[in-house]
């Protein structure tokens, strides 16, 4: 019996105004500025490079996102997913990076112990979510699937697909704009789940951190 092989592909979306001004976005509704729709531009040609199209696309409801989904897609009909959205940073949001308080900053260190400050979505919710997309996403077919979401997004998603003695590492990796992960799944099962350097767009003066 021959082995059913999936590929699926996590993104981030490209750069806003609002990354380049180091400011938290969370729900706020931002569009890519012209560096992110040339960041998304560049990922549709590396997976073009790589003989790679999509059977499924994926993405947050978040403009950022789709726009992000359906340039590297190469205008593929994209699947809004609210379980993928960013987290809710709650009155967080808009706020300089250099305004960001203790509590926050010690939540984004160390969200799995730190408590959520008031009206921020707590860790546990979060990974809650994306897992039950990712149960979801596990039971269907589609050889090729592209998701765009994130930076905590994705860092869940992530959290969910690793070994229990490895998810608190996912919390502290560097989520660029345009980064790729490769996740293969094979008879339903996941074989492997990695950052994908070929994939990747390497956005030179990268300004977002974890946000």
């Amino acid at each position: 019996m021959t082995d059913s092989v999936r590929h699926i592909y996590i993104v981030r979306h490209g750069e806003t105004d609002m990354n380049k001004a180091e400011r938290l976005q969370g729900h706020i509704d931002c569009e890519l500025n012209d560096k992110g729709i040339a960041d998304a531009r560049a990922s549709y040609e590396l997976f073009k490079a790589a003989g790679i199209s999509f059977d499924k696309v994926y993405s947050s409801p978040l403009k950022r996102a789709v726009q992000t989904a359906e340039i590297i897609s190469g205008g593929r009909q994209v699947c809004p997913e609210p379980l993928i959205i960013e987290m809710d940073f709650g009155s967080y949001e808009g706020v300089h990076y250099s305004g960001i308080d203790e509590p926050m900053w010690a939540f984004f260190h160390d969200p799995e112990h730190a408590p959520a400050p008031d009206g921020v979505e707590p860790t546990a919710h979060m990974t809650e979510r994306t897992g039950r997309f990712i149960d979801r996403l596990l039971t269907e077919e589609d050889k090729n699937v592209l998701i765009v979401t994130h930076g905590i997004a994705l860092r869940s998603l992530l959290w969910n697909l690793s070994p229990e003695e490895d998810r608190s590492k996912v919390w502290g990796a560097k989520i660029t704009n345009c980064i790729v992960y490769h996740l293969t799944v094979i008879n339903g099962e996941v074989a492997s789940v990695g950052y994908d350097d070929g994939l990747s767009v390497k956005v030179k003066g990268d300004t977002s951190g974890a946000f």
